[in-house]
């Protein structure tokens, strides 16, 4: 009666919780034509360039955000540009590009290639890409299910055109990609400008052209009908491509002639707008970047009759920070067309935000991401090492190391709480993060070293769960600041709990009950069950974890430690309730991502997907996963310490040490919860995407208390044994 009972609280407690999502002005006010200029090269910094007056113009009167470039493989230009017109992360092949039907590609015409490979006739002042079937099978093989030409065929279907303008040729080499953004499913863009016609000649540019602004500007004025026009401006891509060859003095010079040219050309579009025109303004490469490394890129969203703020996405849930993905779907969104099933981002919007608040966040995005790989590295290279060094010491029994080795396991278990509380923004140098993190970690154990065995792993458990779930209930701000949660830049998560944190909680908390547990004369079931499924809640919540393969994890190892720690005998049956926590976390992440239809998630894109009967999607997301475990076991420096625990583990718990007997007659409650984290751990490898990195953060709550259990305890029980 007592599960029962919990059961309709937390129903009740579903339903009581205020939902909604974020409310602000729609970014479209059902324009007539959109303007799309790409500027292959920008750079957020460049908006705030004094000598660039309609640049910051448009910074100051429009809606900004940082755009994460990601892709279906690295972020080359052609898949970022593939990406942004399919609104999924797609790939393009790198050596195919778009052609007019009359331009010559070796022995033949780009139209009769086409039509050799298509079957069809191109239009004769069309652009086309015929390399669009290889271009499909290439992504059929891939991560991400997408349709090809999404945004222009979406737009073609409503009865709407799109047209391009302008390319990245380097001299006689056709570069073209912009046409990713206007061709419909059959490569086929109905009216383009794509050929020599857009350059002019000009020795003292890269390859010996420059951009003919006076032509694009002219085919603006004259192409009343598109819907949507693209524009490439190619300039600055040019330059960047022979950078490493010029003087930097010289480049920087060169750069901002370039600049200067198009702001120009910036300042004459935007006399010609007019309220039913909007004008976007995007960067899908970040090539100017001076360290070489992947950057958000910007984005204006620009109205003649308002919209000034920032823009929010539901894909990233985050003010002043897009996806590459969103862009197709607001254009689409903006015309009141419908999004196509296999779009993978969402309508963006504009919601109140300054400029320097925006270019504030975007620097500690930058700098905690130049930061994250060194100090991660860090934080595992020390946990391999104190684990080895741990096993050695205990091996040859060196006991003047003892009391060091128990001190460095306890900062192990603290650092991740350690991490959260503190990030590079506030401290954004490397080695001073580092240092500072040192310090306090070896403070606290300092402090909590004088504790007895069980009080100690009870704190430890408490300050690994408790302030990560909090944070997630109050909006997730120190998850989204912490080296061990997750990058904008990368793209692979942008709210809820991440995968390092995911373990975290789960090995922590099972720790925390079984500690408490260990030394209480009364049952306890009733506090564990409750504190069990808050987490599950927690993880399944779109609104806080937001982690489907969390949730699932935890109700496999919540439900198996629910079933240890309260089992008295082999003939009760309380494998039945622990069978209870696994259906009641699946249940809770299928109802509450249902429920909360107005807060769209991954995971509530996968259930339509589900309950569409879309069983090939589905498929596709669940080899996707495999796929990234199996990847992140050869390259990922997690793996090795998830192999090194395991290997540690097992030494210790069977020979030469046999610790697992011992454990289990003196500490019966731990002895269950370090079972129950590793059944745990291996549900997360099993069931999460990047598995293995939950399943590395978690076992460590198993490993590590058993350690300090053997140098604490294991020298007087020898002794007592051998006296």
């Amino acid at each position: 009666m007592r599960i029962i009972w919990l059961i309709a609280a937390v129903m009740q407690f579903i339903w009581l919780i205020p939902c909604g999502a974020v409310r602000a002005e729609d970014v479209d006010s059902s324009p007539r034509q959109i303007w799309m200029i790409i500027v292959n090269g920008l750079t957020l910094s460049d908006l705030r360039e004094e000598s660039l007056p309609h640049f910051r113009n448009l910074l100051e009167r429009g809606a900004v955000a940082g755009m994460n470039l990601k892709t279906g493989k690295k972020e080359w230009d052609a898949h970022i540009y593939a990406t942004m017109g399919a609104g999924t992360r797609i790939t393009a092949p790198t050596d195919a590009t778009f052609y007019h039907p009359g331009e010559r590609i070796g022995e033949e015409s780009a139209g009769d290639r086409y039509a050799l490979r298509t079957g069809l006739k191109p239009p004769e002042k069309a652009v086309i890409y015929p390399a669009v079937y290889r271009y499909i099978r290439e992504n059929e093989a891939g991560d991400y299910r997408m349709s090809p030409g999404a945004l222009g065929q979406a737009l073609r279907q409503a009865g709407r055109t799109a047209a391009v303008l302008g390319n990245l040729d380097e001299g006689e080499v056709p570069v073209r990609w912009a046409p990713f953004l206007s061709m419909d499913a059959r490569g086929i863009t109905p009216l383009g400008s794509i050929g020599r016609e857009t350059l002019l000649a000009d020795p003292r540019r890269p390859f010996g052209v420059k951009t003919n602004y006076s032509y694009l500007l002219d085919c603006l004025k004259r192409w009343k009908d598109p819907s949507l026009v693209v524009v490439e401006l190619g300039d600055l891509y040019r330059l960047d491509r022979i950078s490493g060859e010029m003087e930097t003095d010289r480049y920087q010079a060169v750069r901002l002639e370039v600049l200067r040219e198009m702001d120009r050309f910036l300042g004459q579009v935007l006399g010609l707008l007019k309220p039913d025109r909007h004008l976007v303004l995007v960067s899908p490469g970040s090539s100017a970047d001076p360290g070489g490394k992947e950057v958000l890129a910007p984005l204006i969203w620009y109205r003649p009759d308002g919209g000034r703020g920032l823009l929010y996405s539901p894909t990233t849930r985050r003010e002043g920070l897009v996806s590459n993905v969103d862009l197709a779907p607001t254009v689409l969104d903006a015309f009141d067309i419908p999004l196509p099933d296999r779009m993978l981002g969402r309508p963006m919007q504009v919601v109140p935000g300054s400029i320097e608040d925006f270019f504030r966040e975007m620097e500690r995005v930058h700098t905690i991401y130049g930061m994250r790989a060194s100090v991660i590295s860090a934080f595992i290279v020390f946990q391999i090492a104190v684990l080895l060094s741990s096993l050695v010491i205990l091996w040859r029994r060196w006991h003047r190391f003892w009391g060091a080795v128990q001190g460095l396991l306890i900062a192990m278990l603290v650092l991740p709480f350690l991490l959260l509380l503190i990030s590079g923004a506030m401290i954004p140098y490397t080695w001073g993060f580092l240092l500072t993190a040192g310090i306090l970690a070896l403070l606290f154990t300092w402090v909590l070293r004088r504790l007895p065995i069980v009080p100690l792993l009870l704190v430890l458990g408490l300050l690994g769960c408790v302030p990560v779930a909090l944070d997630g209930i109050l909006g997730g701000e120190l998850i989204q600041t912490s080296f061990l949660g997750y990058d904008p830049i990368k793209g692979a998560r942008y709210y809820g709990i991440g995968n390092e944190y995911m373990g975290v909680v789960l090995g922590s908390s099972i720790l925390t009950c079984a500690a408490w547990l260990e030394r209480r004369q009364n049952d306890g079931r009733l506090p564990v069950a409750i504190f069990f499924l808050a987490l599950v809640f927690f993880f399944a919540a779109p609104f806080w974890g937001t982690n489907a393969g969390g949730a699932l994890s935890a109700a496999v190892g919540f439900g198996t430690a629910y079933y240890r720690f309260f089992r008295r005998n082999r003939k009760e049956r309380w494998y039945w309730l622990a069978l209870l926590f696994l259906v009641l976390g699946g249940g809770l992440l299928v109802g509450i991502n249902l429920l909360f239809d107005d807060q769209p998630s991954h995971i509530g894109r996968a259930l339509s997907y589900l309950l569409a009967g879309d069983v090939d999607e589905i498929a596709h997301i669940i080899m996707r996963k495999l796929e990234v475990n199996l990847r992140l076991l050869r390259v990922s420096s997690w793996g090795k310490v998830l192999l090194t625990s395991l290997f540690v583990l097992t030494l210790i718990s069977y020979r030469p040490f046999r610790g697992l007997n011992w454990m289990k007659a003196h500490y019966p409650k731990l002895y269950n919860g370090f079972a129950s984290i590793g059944v745990g751990a291996l549900a997360a490898l099993a069931l999460n995407d990047s598995g293995l990195v939950s399943s590395a953060t978690a076992i460590i709550y198993a490993v590590v208390p058993f350690l300090i259990i053997a140098f604490r305890e294991w020298p007087a029980a020898k002794e007592a044994e051998e006296g």
